[in-house]
């Protein structure tokens, strides 16, 4: 998918913060489960067979939360609103939207 927004964006891609910053967070999501699973193993190697259960339900419980999130954010790529608050964003910031402003208290 990153290949495939980087085709699509070209150099343009800088600029899509907030799908940049899902890619970021599916990569983070991915190092957490991967860190888990290491940790894990190497408590269960240690472990009596009692804990061994336990850190595995928790490391399995851990990565099948992971996973959804990594679901969310990949469905997130395509299914967005980014362009409608990027174009909200323009218009709050070019002060087309007076009703906001009023009752703000400036310097």
């Amino acid at each position: 998918r990153l290949f495939h927004a980087m085709a699509v964006n070209g150099p343009k891609l800088e600029r899509e913060q907030v799908l940049l910053g899902r890619f970021v967070e599916i990569g983070a999501e991915l190092f957490a489960i991967v860190a888990t699973c290491s940790r894990a193993a190497a408590l269960s190697k240690t472990s009596s067979e009692t804990a061994r259960g336990e850190v595995l339900q928790l490391a399995d419980y851990f990565c099948a939360s992971a996973k959804l999130r990594i679901g969310r954010n990949f469905d997130g790529l395509s299914k967005n609103t980014d362009r409608q608050g990027y174009k909200l964003a323009q218009t709050v910031l070019g002060n087309s939207v007076k009703p906001l402003e009023e009752g703000i208290v400036r310097d």
